[in-house]
């Protein structure tokens, strides 16, 4: 089994860290295909990510840790069940497997919190790009996907670990989306701009706002993928904004002022702070804020 990559520098070769930031700054889809087929293995595979079912290391929400076939969802009842001890549910292993064997995909994010070696790889990924970076996987057995045709808001580094997996690609993309947009209408499936099968050890890098959709190839497919998602405008404005938020007189309820006086220098007040906050706004201090969240 090939040692884990631990650095962004490890993980993009043979891509130097220089041209993956190039790479990432200008969103520009990038396809290699792997040195080898168990290049990724050590950081999770399906054994691995199964044991930690099994004990209860996953993310407890279930927006963060659900079976999905073509973006239906079935009841939790029907593979979870209650503890044995304290209070909660976990997974009812027999039942989830069976799930996964009639063809639904398991969906998790942020799993890089259970998992040592993705921890490491995130960590330094967030350290050098100082952006906020959390690792998903997928698990597929049978044919089809997990969701249908959609785009993500994060830019995203896919790494297949096993199995195959058929990715298209639609365009054209969706330009500088962020997280919490409400999405537009999918285009037409007729437009592809990538359709490959993905192959243990290979590589795909899928700017933020490409339209995709996957195929399982294989008896079961796994794979990582790397969310990036870099600070923007709107964050900057939030963060000014959220100041202000344990100020009392600024949740005052401006129509029930008494008069237009106290509006007018209420108006006048909020301006010199808005000014204020804004003058001493440190992008460096933000940066490092934001990739913390």
């Amino acid at each position: 089994m090939a040692k884990a990559p631990s650095t962004l520098a490890e993980l993009v070769a043979p891509l130097s860290e220089d041209d993956f930031i190039d790479v990432l700054r200008k969103r520009k889809l990038t396809f290699l295909r792997g040195a080898g087929t168990d290049r990724y293995t050590s950081l999770l595979n399906w054994k691995s990510l199964l044991q930690m079912i099994e004990r209860g290391q996953h993310p407890p929400s279930l927006a963060e840790f659900r079976l999905i076939k073509d973006g239906q969802i079935p009841p939790p009842d029907r593979w979870l069940k209650k503890k044995p001890f304290g209070e909660g549910n976990m997974v009812d292993v027999a039942r989830f497997l069976a799930f996964m064997d009639h063809g639904f995909s398991l969906s998790v994010t942020r799993i890089d919190d259970y998992a040592p070696h993705l921890k490491t790889l995130s960590s330094n990924i967030r350290a050098t790009l100082k952006e906020q970076i959390k690792v998903g996987a997928i698990v597929t057995t049978g044919q089809g996907g997990a969701f249908r045709i959609h785009y993500d808001p994060e830019d995203l580094i896919i790494l297949q670990v096993e199995g195959r997996k058929r990715w298209k690609i639609f365009g054209p993309p969706v330009l500088n989306p962020v997280v919490g947009a409400v999405p537009p209408s999918a285009p037409p499936e007729d437009e592809i701009i990538f359709d490959e099968i993905l192959e243990p050890g290979d590589f795909l890098f899928l700017p933020a706002g490409n339209w995709h959709r996957c195929e399982n190839e294989s008896a079961r497919s796994l794979h990582l993928g790397i969310f990036f998602q870099a600070p923007n405008g709107l964050d900057v404005i939030k963060a000014i904004t959220s100041k202000f938020m344990a100020d009392e007189e600024m949740r005052l309820p401006l129509t029930r002022l008494n008069d237009a006086a106290d509006l007018s220098a209420f108006e006048a007040d909020i301006k010199s702070r808005a000014i204020e906050h804004i003058s001493q706004l440190d992008l460096s201090k933000f940066f490092s804020d934001f990739e913390q969240q």
